[in-house]
């Protein structure tokens, strides 16, 4: 079921689909949305029940009123969960930057937590081993698309078959939804929140993980870049990520780390089958068996 859950916060685009005995909270990264879960989804929803919203600033959701720290998105998707009576076991799931606030629900709701699962996270280290100039590029370029959104609205630029062209890896009920969510306007206005919060995040992501007691997994993917642009910024690139994921998870009290084959930082989280099964697949021996 979707639904519009208005809040102190602010305005938020949920679903909330299934049944079982443990609900699964899904966070995306960076520069995504609700829809970006696709595959995964819909092998969880065979384990039992999965929460999926899009972040303040994303999607149908309106723009956050404070500085985008992952302690206060934590804040706001514990009200949310409060509001709609939405009960553990939990399992926590967060790709790329959405890792920080799984992370910290799980910290703080241990007894409630079954699991944390990192999909490529971000993590301090993992920044380090990017270029500045491409972090700068990237948000120079959400920018440009915020702009370009406020002249011309990118929907207006891009028919709905084309943009979900982008998306063709995602089961084609998320395709449109996915590329309509990221030609609104306030999309690119949310990342660009989020960039400003990037340094503050990962400095203080550092003195949250001696605290989490629930098992995680930190999962990398078996090709960073996989066939984008990025893909010749450095040859041992992945290898380097993948050994900076491997020390994130040592630095945790509880937790495994392994390669996902065949993925890359963006396919490992609901856009390929594959890998959907491959994660859950851990996820009940890891937090189940």
């Amino acid at each position: 079921m979707e639904r519009i859950v208005d809040t102190a916060d602010g305005r938020f685009d949920t679903r909330l689909t299934g049944t079982g005995n443990v609900t699964f909270i899904l966070d995306h990264g960076m520069m995504s949305s609700h829809h970006q879960w696709g595959w995964l989804r819909g092998e969880l929803l065979k384990q039992g029940r999965v929460f999926e919203y899009s972040r303040l600033g994303y999607g149908k959701s309106t723009r956050g009123k404070s500085k985008r720290l992952f302690t206060q998105q934590a804040d706001e998707l514990e009200r949310v969960l409060d509001l709609l009576a939405i009960r553990g076991p939990f399992v926590f799931i967060g790709h790329s930057l959405g890792a920080y606030i799984s992370l910290e629900l799980g910290r703080r709701r241990p007894d409630d937590t079954a699991g944390i699962v990192l999909l490529d996270p971000s993590h301090p280290e993992v920044d380090a081993e990017l270029p500045n100039w491409y972090e700068r590029t990237q948000e120079e370029w959400n920018r440009f698309l915020y702009g370009l959104s406020h002249v011309r609205p990118i929907a207006w630029l891009i028919p709905d078959d084309l943009g979900a062209r982008m998306f063709t890896s995602l089961p084609e009920a998320d395709r449109v939804p996915m590329w309509r969510n990221m030609a609104r306007k306030n999309h690119w206005r949310g990342t660009l929140d989020e960039w400003e919060a990037v340094e503050a995040n990962n400095q203080h992501v550092l003195q949250v993980v001696a605290h989490v007691t629930p098992p995680v997994l930190v999962l990398s993917a078996s090709d960073w870049a996989g066939g984008m642009p990025e893909n010749w910024l450095h040859p041992e690139l992945t290898k380097r990520i993948n050994a900076a994921h491997e020390r994130f998870a040592s630095s945790l009290p509880n937790a495994t780390f392994h390669v996902i084959p065949k993925t890359n930082h963006y396919t490992i989280a609901g856009f390929s089958q594959g890998a959907a099964e491959t994660i859950v697949r851990l996820m009940r021996t890891s937090f189940f068996e």
